[in-house]
C-alpha cells in the first residue's frame, strides 16, 4: 500500500469514529422508544434539564386548546402548528420525542406553574405517547 491509499482510509476511519461518539452522545439522553412510540418496558422518560431549553427559556404559555387538540395519531406538522416548535436541541425530524417548557395557570391570579411535556413519536412520526413533568400537570390542566 502506498502513502495516497492510506491517508484516505484512515480519515474514513476517523469519521466514522467521530460519528459514533457523536451518535452515542447525543442518544444518551433520549428516552427508550419502542417502534409503536412507547416507553420501552422498564424504562421512564428521561427528561432534558429546564436549563438546556435555549431555544424558549423562559417557557411558553400555550393555547390551551390546542394543548387539548393533542391526541395520538397527530403528525410532526400537525403538532407543531397546535404547539410550535420543540423546545430543546434533541432536533425536529429524526428524533421521536419532543420536549416543551410550558407555563399552565396555577389557579391563583396570574401566577403560572412550570411544567415539562414530552411527546413521543412512533416509527411513522405520529403521536403515541405523553408525559408530564411533574405528573401533577396533567391533572392541572384538567381541572383549568
Amino acid at each position: 500500500m502506498n502513502k495516497r491509499s492510506i491517508l484516505p482510509a484512515a480519515r474514513w476511519a476517523a469519521l466514522l469514529a467521530i460519528g459514533a461518539v457523536l451518535a452515542a452522545c447525543g442518544t444518551s439522553r433520549l428516552s427508550q422508544i419502542t417502534e409503536d412510540g412507547h416507553l420501552q418496558a422498564h424504562t421512564e422518560p428521561v427528561w432534558p434539564s429546564v436549563e438546556d431549553n435555549h431555544w424558549q427559556p423562559e417557557g411558553s404559555l400555550p393555547d390551551l386548546d390546542n394543548l387539548g387538540r393533542m391526541m395520538p395519531g397527530l403528525s410532526k406538522p400537525q403538532v407543531y402548528e397546535l404547539l410550535g416548535r420543540p423546545h430543546f436541541a434533541e432536533g425536529q425530524v429524526a428524533v421521536r420525542e419532543w420536549d416543551y417548557v410550558l407555563k399552565l395557570p396555577s389557579g391563583n391570579g396570574t401566577e403560572y406553574r412550570t411544567c415539562q411535556y414530552k411527546i413521543l413519536f412512533d416509527r411513522n412520526m405520529k403521536t403515541q405517547d405523553v408525559f408530564w413533568l411533574p405528573a401533577q400537570c396533567a391533572e392541572q390542566l384538567k381541572h383549568g
